[in-house]
């Protein structure tokens, strides 16, 4: 499907969007004349990106634990934000952040703690999402880095249940979570390049040096990869390919939100079965487009088209043909994790085989480690 069908492509798209860290997020602003003013929103990284989503076009359904007054005042919000959330029920309040706007900054008036789940809530919430992923097709997993509601071993769990289940998975996740989902293999990994380089996956945030990166990556079991880095260009690779993506410059309002904007542009491609390439250029385009306004996880869908068409791509790397070649994604595999790939793929005789001879006949296999494009067909 092509960039410029995406307009016509079915409203009827889901994503479903696990956001446990949602919170209430109070504003103090100041009128035009003057006058203090009260803004509530929700929150969370999860919630930005399926707000993102949704003016993307698709229907997000983000699945997050309210409980308290936080709780109550964020359900209502939920509600009018015209989400078909999927709550469950906790015992402690949801976070509030409350911030001082009215000077034009942002200055921390209160923030109350993000509240941990019991065995019970987990095990709800744990539910709702594979539920919702289920019937969407596609899920992101997102807004964990600041409250380890879940084990690694549960995220693992979850994105193996998922991927059996022929879900494709987008992730927003650093450090151990993302390292246990890689175990179950990852359609996209999005990263900034902080985190990028804090999980060792890199030393710096050269393109050469990511797109070294990328491919330890890929080695480790996902199948695309996203780095972002700022108001500099993006760098990503799938299949072997890394390329490179500028957006037309804008001028930047408020610098938060555009990595989420650029995970919930991922996601609406893979439910609408975009090109990698045209994945890339929405997700650049609602990422530069969020940062030059007020609000995160907003934009207009229709300038997110329009800017999007003017993004470019260039090849940093083809992929090798080689497997030989220190460049192939097999690779960079161990003995193990090749003969685990083998078995995967049912490759006969892999027991006695040496790693050249797993590395031929998973190459011969048309393989490279992992499961194929991160895109699927529109449902």
């Amino acid at each position: 499907m092509e960039l410029d069908t995406m307009a016509s492509s079915a409203d009827s798209m889901s994503v479903a969007v696990f956001a446990p860290a949602m919170l209430l997020s109070v504003e103090v602003h100041r009128t035009g004349d003057g006058a203090d003013e009260v803004h509530l929103h929700a929150g969370g990284q999860g919630y930005w990106i399926a707000r993102m989503v949704q003016a993307l076009g698709a229907r997000p359904i983000p699945c997050a634990a309210v409980g308290g007054e936080s709780g109550i005042a964020l359900r209502a919000i939920v509600e009018a934000d015209g989400l078909d959330a999927r709550l469950t029920h906790m015992v402690h309040a949801n976070s509030v952040v409350m911030d001082d706007r009215r000077d034009g900054g942002r200055s921390l008036l209160a923030e109350t703690p993000i509240p941990s789940l019991g065995r019970h809530e987990i095990d709800e919430l744990y539910s709702a999402i594979v539920g919702a992923a289920m019937s969407a097709g596609v899920c992101v997993l997102a807004g964990t880095q600041l409250a380890p509601m879940f084990d690694p071993d549960t995220f693992r769990r979850l994105v193996a249940v998922l991927r059996r289940n022929d879900v494709t998975v987008v992730v927003d996740l650093c450090g151990e979570p993302l390292r246990s989902v890689l175990d179950s293999g990852v359609d996209i990994v999005k990263l900034s390049h902080e985190e990028f380089i804090a999980d060792g996956w890199s030393e710096r945030s050269s393109v050469a040096a990511i797109a070294e990166g990328i491919g330890r990556l890929h080695a480790a079991g996902a199948t695309a990869v996203v780095v972002s880095r700022q108001d500099r260009s993006t760098v990503a690779g799938c299949e072997g390919r890394v390329v490179e993506v500028r957006p037309p410059a804008l001028e930047v309002l408020d610098g938060r939100g555009g990595g989420d904007s650029m995970t919930a542009a991922l996601a609406v491609a893979s439910s609408r079965g975009l090109s990698f390439d045209d994945g890339l250029r929405m997700a650049a385009a609602a990422a530069a487009l969020n940062v030059s306004r007020h609000g995160l996880g907003t934009g207009r869908r229709d300038a997110i088209e329009d800017i999007a068409k003017r993004v470019e791509i260039t090849t940093v790397r083809q992929p090798s043909m080689n497997p030989a070649d220190p460049g192939h994604p097999l690779a960079e595999l161990s003995k193990a994790e090749l003969y685990e790939q083998a078995k995967a793929r049912g490759v006969r005789g892999r027991s006695s085989m040496s790693r050249s001879e797993l590395v031929e006949a998973l190459a011969n296999d048309g393989a490279t480690g992992r499961r194929g494009a991160p895109v699927r067909e529109a449902r």
